[in-house]
């Protein structure tokens, strides 16, 4: 199983390092945002999840 994990950042931000949002978690053909709820703990969010809800929201401001 190969997994990749890479920072979403905030890129519009004023800061020379922009602060992460979330993780973006490729596990072989499965992706995932995924945050950090506490300092040892992850929630994990399907993709599918996350498209679906902003697609829902888009249709909801027309």
């Amino acid at each position: 199983m190969r997994v990749v994990k890479r920072p979403i950042r905030d890129l519009h931000s004023d800061r020379q390092m922009p602060p992460r949002f979330c993780d973006v978690v490729i596990e072989d053909d499965k992706i995932y945002l995924e945050y950090k709820k506490d300092k040892n703990k992850y929630v994990k969010i399907p993709w599918e999840d996350v498209v679906y809800q902003v697609e829902a929201a888009k249709e909801d401001s027309k």
